[in-house]
C-alpha cells in the first residue's frame, strides 16, 4: 500500500550505530552500541510503500543520521521491523540527483549515493565526486566513505590537490585524523599510475604513500622523477616536496646483481648556435716588462703571445 504525505513531514527510526549482529559476533563484553535515529524529511511529499517497506523523499530531501547529513533530489529509504516487531529499522538508503553529504570530517558532492546504515558505508558515483576535506580537494569517478574507519576510497581517475602539490592515480586511500577543532587528511595511499608534481618536479610509480602534513612520499616501483626534460630512474624513492630533496636507489633481487640508478640529462635546446663566450688574455704587469728589457732577456708579453701562436 502506498501512501503520500503532502505536508513537510518528519519520520523517525531507530537504527544501531555499529550493527546488533556485528556487536554479538565479536563477543563483547562491553556496553551494547547506542541506536541512533535516522531522520527522513521532505518538502515535497513523501511516498510511503509498506508493501515493498520504503519511503520515498521529493524536493529537497535530506536524510540526518547522527553528525552525517545526505541531501539530494529523490531519496529513498529501506526499513525493516526490528527485533521487538515495534520499531523499525533503516538499513539502506538511495539518493538521487544533486547529492550533497556533510560530515565533521568533509563535504561530498555526487550525483548517486547509497548509504549502508549498518556498516556505515556510503558510496557515491558522479562524474565526477567531489570531496572536501580542510584545505583538500579530491575528485574521481567512485568515492566510499568508511566511517567507522574515518577513510575514503576513491577510484577511476582520481585526484587530490592541496596548493600547488598535486596526486594522481587509479584509486587511493584518504585516511582522516582530528586536528584540534577540524578534521584533515593526514595521509594518502595510491597505487596505479601514481603522479605526483609539484613547482619543481615529477615523481611517477606504481605505488606511492603521501604524508600531508610533512609533505614527504615514498614511492616505489618504476618510479620516475622528472625536472623539465631531465630525469633520473630507479626503484624506490623517498621525496620531500618541501626541501626539493629526493633519494632513488634499486631493490636487490633474488640470485641478481642489485641494479643501478640511472639518470639522464638532456641540454639546453636553447643554447645551440650561439657564439661561445671569448675570454680575454691576461696582461703581463709593467714590472715585470721593465725587469725583462733591462736584463736582456724576452719579455713574458712576447713568450705568452708566442706561445698563443703555436697552439
Amino acid at each position: 500500500m502506498r501512501r503520500w504525505f503532502n505536508l513537510f513531514w518528519i519520520i523517525t527510526v531507530l537504527v544501531l550505530a555499529d550493527g546488533t549482529q556485528a556487536w554479538a559476533a565479536a563477543g563483547k563484553t562491553a556496553e551494547k552500541p547506542k541506536q541512533q535515529q535516522v531522520v527522513l524529511t521532505s518538502e515535497g511529499g513523501l511516498e510511503w510503500n509498506s508493501a515493498k517497506k520504503t519511503l520515498t523523499a521529493e524536493q529537497k530531501a535530506l536524510v540526518v543520521r547522527g553528525d552525517t547529513a545526505l541531501g539530494a533530489d529523490k531519496i529513498t529509504a529501506y526499513y525493516k521491523e526490528g527485533a521487538s516487531g515495534k520499531d523499525s529499522e533503516v538499513y539502506l538508503v538511495k539518493a538521487f540527483g544533486n547529492v550533497i553529504i556533510t560530515t565533521p570530517r568533509q563535504t561530498v558532492y555526487a550525483d548517486t549515493a547509497v548509504y549502508e546504515i549498518e556498516k556505515s558505508v556510503i558510496i557515491l558515483k558522479g562524474n565526477p565526486v567531489n570531496l572536501i576535506a580542510g584545505q583538500e580537494q579530491m575528485t574521481a569517478q567512485i568515492l566510499e566513505l568508511w566511517q567507522n574507519e574515518d577513510m575514503a576510497v576513491a577510484r577511476q581517475h582520481v585526484t587530490a590537490q592541496k596548493d600547488s602539490r598535486r596526486l594522481e592515480a587509479e584509486t587511493v586511500k584518504a585516511y582522516f585524523v582530528k586536528k584540534g577543532n577540524a578534521t584533515q587528511v593526514e595521509r594518502f595511499e595510491a597505487e596505479d599510475h601514481v603522479t605526483i608534481t609539484n613547482d619543481n618536479e615529477t615523481v611517477q610509480g606504481d605505488f606511492g604513500v603521501y604524508l600531508v602534513d610533512k609533505e614527504t612520499a615514498t614511492l616505489r616501483g618504476n618510479v620516475k622523477i622528472s625536472q623539465g626534460k631531465n630525469f633520473i630512474l630507479g626503484e624506490v624513492a623517498d621525496i620531500n616536496m618541501k626541501t626539493g630533496v629526493s633519494r632513488l636507489q634499486m631493490l636487490p633481487e633474488k640470485g641478481k646483481t642489485k641494479g643501478q640508478v640511472r639518470g639522464v640529462f638532456v641540454p639546453d635546446e636553447s643554447q645551440k648556435g650561439k657564439k661561445a663566450v671569448s675570454v680575454e688574455k691576461p696582461k703581463v704587469p709593467a714590472s715585470l716588462k721593465e725587469e725583462s728589457s733591462a736584463s736582456g732577456h724576452k719579455t713574458n708579453e712576447k713568450l705568452l703571445s708566442s706561445s698563443d701562436e703555436g697552439e
